[in-house]
Formats: structure tokens, C-alpha cells, sequence
């Protein structure tokens, strides 16, 4: 059902107090770096699990302003040998690297979640892969809705995930007014940025926020729940939107 974070097998000798030292073999996760290119202009190297560029080309694209839609993208096309992404434009205008403008949905202020809809996700993230427990180095995102995932992504780095979970928002035109995000990684200053410009108003995490993430996300309207359990999790910022607190 959804595209996983590919892994390698590396032996390696793990070192136990009582047991001494044993051969063991460990699932790696696999990334790659490509040189990613707009207009025959360098951007970027991303660095990123080696699955659905597509996706995450098109979000990374839209999160960092160099597109206003995914219609702006008129081809994408991934050179293996190079590791050289090429992005082309369907309007005639020429490029520049400095970012537009980009608009983000506003909040929905009567979107409502009960507590225990909250702790019912503490798991979710466990039940859709084994990536993450097998390599401990993916970063996982769910957006949900109703004890349904809407969307899914994994990537080895957190940002990424956001990127391709906009991706897939947009070519598949979903509505986050009233959706909740999960995720599974640290939330610092640049991922509440990611969450605002997907538009969902309540993002929850495995893992905790920095001062700053907590600021951002009061200021742009954002329920941040973190430590998320199946029995428990942590408000921080606009618990009104979370009923039975």
C-alpha cells in the first residue's frame, strides 16, 4: 500500500557486559544525494531514501517557494549514473533561485479531536512498517483522519518526510483543513514551518518540540501534541481544539 524505506543487512560485533562480543546482523537504512536542478539552475543536494522522488521533488519544490502549484512542473527527469535531478517549468518566464511567495490554507478553528482519537494513534506509526524498528533510521508521517490514514511517507531524514507528505497532498488534491498529522521526529522551528505550510490544524509527535517549534506553532495556530503514546501524549500549544483536556 505504500512505498517503504529500503534497507541493507551490515554484520557488525555487538558487545554485551555479560555476554562479551557476537557477530549480529543489522538492518541498515539506504539514502542517496542527488544534485537537484530547476531551469538547468543547482538548488540543491537532497539527500533522501531512495524511493518516490517524484513526491518529494514536488513538495520539497512548493515548501521551499520555488513553485506556486505542482502544475508549475512541466518534467522531472533522475539521471542514476549522475545522481543529477533535472526539474523544467511549464511557464515561459525565466528562473530565479529566490523563493515566491507561497500561500498556506488557513487554520480550521472548529476542527475538533478527542483525546482518546489522539491516544489511538500512539501506535500507528508501529503497525504501518517495521522500518523503523528494524533500521532505527527512518523518520515516518501520517496524516489521518477518523482513525483512517489519508497519506503516508518515510525517508531517512525528517524534513523529507514533510516533503513528500506535500507532495501527495497536491497531486492528490486532499483537504488538511481537517486532518492531524503524526510524525515521529524532533520538532524544532523548521519542521512547525513544514507543518504550516501543509495546513493541517493539529500535528502530533513521538518526539518532543524545541522552545522555539512551541512558538512557531502558537503563533500559527497549530494543536502540538508530543511524547504521543497509546495511553498518553503532551499538549503544548492550542489544547482548545482537543476535547475532554
Amino acid at each position: 500500500m505504500y512505498s517503504l524505506s529500503a534497507t541493507n543487512h551490515y554484520e557488525c560485533l555487538a558487545y554485551h557486559k555479560d555476554k562479551g562480543s557476537t557477530k549480529e546482523q543489522l538492518h541498515i537504512s539506504q539514502e542517496v544525494a542527488y544534485k537537484l536542478y530547476i531551469e538547468n539552475r543547482l538548488i540543491s543536494t537532497l539527500i533522501a531514501s531512495p524511493h518516490d522522488f517524484r513526491d518529494l521533488i514536488i513538495g520539497y519544490c512548493l515548501m521551499e517557494g520555488h513553485i506556486e502549484q505542482a502544475t508549475d512542473i512541466a518534467t522531472i527527469f533522475m539521471n542514476s549514473e549522475t545522481h543529477r535531478i533535472d526539474v523544467t517549468l511549464t511557464h515561459d518566464i525565466q528562473y530565479f533561485h529566490d523563493a515566491l511567495p507561497t500561500s498556506r490554507p488557513a487554520k480550521n478553528n472548529t476542527f475538533t479531536v478527542t483525546a482518546d482519537e489522539i491516544c489511538s494513534y500512539g501506535g500507528l506509526l508501529d503497525s504501518i512498517t517495521k522500518a523503523h524498528h528494524t533500521s532505527h533510521g527512518v523518520h515516518e508521517g501520517a496524516l489521518v483522519q477518523d482513525g483512517k490514514v489519508i497519506a503516508y511517507a518515510e525517508d531517512v531524514g525528517r524534513h523529507n518526510v514533510l516533503d513528500r507528505l506535500l507532495g501527495i497532498i497536491v497531486t492528490q488534491n486532499i483537504d488538511t483543513s481537517d486532518k492531524i498529522l503524526i510524525f515521529s521526529g524532533r520538532v524544532p522551528q523548521s519542521v512547525i514551518k513544514k507543518v504550516h505550510r501543509i495546513g493541517v490544524p493539529v500535528m502530533c509527535s513521538r518526539a518532543m518540540p524545541t522552545a522555539l517549534g512551541i512558538v512557531l506553532a502558537e503563533k500559527y495556530n497549530i494543536t502540538l501534541c508530543n511524547v504521543l503514546r497509546p495511553d498518553s501524549f503532551k499538549c503544548l500549544t492550542h489544547s482548545e481544539r482537543i476535547l475532554d483536556l
